[in-house]
């Protein structure tokens, strides 16, 4: 997760809302040297899934080896490759005007805030805004959006902790995930289980499911399979190409996120990543970000009597879900701040750079 989890903090005091949009969104610069390490790993793939645009995305991650999912998954991309689009070709955007002129309103209202028009979505910043200001404002958005322009429009309103979200409905992280994941298993011909899991994110409460989708404790049949067709280039004019399967359609996927251990286990996690008292007694509950990386490089039997198997046959103490900063999470662990998560991944850079220096001993 990018917004609320890999960037550099930012100083405000003076500027107007359009002057910090400018200035929002920079990756941490301790981050540059572990995400090196993590992204040269050839056992390893790393995504940021992220609310953010693509433009946004590619000035701060472009450099690396990685995948990028922008607009809460809606367009994907290896930094090796194109922009594809999981969008629906039948999308109705006709709320957009309606919702732009309300947002407008209580951006001029509100002293450094600011709203994004994005694809799929239309987003109220006030997270530099007057803390108690912002939220009566907000508040009192909410009932003009829901007493006029989205009434009858199919659209979901997304709160967060200093944002209103209006976007189409079914665009939500974890509804994206499993085409995501298609993408990358057909993309590196992955043939066998993942053999592990992290998933780190400040995920919005309908953005969560995305730690549930690779939770190994559910119920095998209750893991939808992803849908392991390709999601469709677009060209320089955002012209629809038609869908191909992938060579064999098997039904195979890599994943991107997830947290889930013993309590033996946790023994061994940071100080910083604490568990959440709250989830039953076999497992450590937390908090991470929108990026994940998870390991391919497993070699797990088939799971069922056919012979077939899923990629995502991930045993559970091999899954590590995290939630930032947001305690009521169905996330295994959590992390207080973002500073937490950077000084965690700082110790992952460096556990795979020795890593890979002992594979050329």
């Amino acid at each position: 997760g990018f917004s609320a989890t890999l960037t550099e903090p930012i100083d405000t005091p003076g500027r107007r809302g359009d002057q910090i949009k400018e200035m929002e969104l920079k990756l941490h610069p301790d981050l540059k040297v572990p995400l090196t390490m993590l992204c040269s790993d050839p056992n390893t793939t790393v995504v940021v899934l992220s609310g953010s645009d693509r433009a946004i995305l590619d000035e701060n991650f472009g450099e690396f080896d990685m995948w990028l999912a922008a607009e809460n998954g809606m367009f994907l991309r290896s930094t090796k490759g194109e922009w594809m689009t999981t969008m629906p070709e039948h999308l109705n955007m006709d709320w957009v005007d309606s919702i732009k002129q309300v947002f407008e309103y209580f951006t001029e209202r509100t002293p450094r805030s600011h709203f994004e028009r994005r694809e799929t979505s239309l987003v109220w910043n006030y997270k530099y805004a007057d803390v108690e200001f912002g939220r009566l404002q907000a508040r009192d958005m909410l009932q003009h959006l829901w007493t006029g322009p989205i009434s009858n429009a199919s659209v979901d309103v997304v709160q967060g902790s200093r944002s209103v979200e209006v976007r189409s409905v079914g665009v939500t992280k974890g509804s994206a995930i499993d085409r995501i994941l298609g993408e990358i298993v057909h993309s590196k011909s992955i043939s066998t289980p993942i053999d592990y899991v992290l998933c780190m994110g400040h995920f919005l409460g309908r953005d969560e499911d995305v730690y549930t989708f690779f939770e190994p404790e559910l119920p095998s049949d209750s893991i939808r399979l992803p849908r392991i067709k390709p999601i469709e280039p677009r060209s320089s004019v955002e012209k629809r190409l038609s869908p191909k399967l992938p060579h064999g359609g098997k039904s195979s996927s890599s994943s991107s996120g997830g947290s889930s251990s013993s309590k033996t286990q946790s023994k061994s996690l940071p100080p910083h990543l604490g568990p959440n008292s709250d989830k039953k007694s076999t497992t450590t509950t937390g908090g991470g970000g929108g990026g994940a990386a998870y390991g391919n490089s497993g070699k797990r039997g088939a799971s069922s009597e056919n012979g077939a198997w899923n990629v995502l046959d991930l045993k559970k103490e091999n899954y590590f879900s995290c939630s930032v900063g947001r305690t009521r999470t169905t996330a295994r662990y959590l992390f207080n701040t973002s500073e937490d998560v950077v000084a965690f991944l700082k110790e992952l850079g460096e556990a795979a750079f020795s890593n890979q220096l002992l594979s050329y001993i």
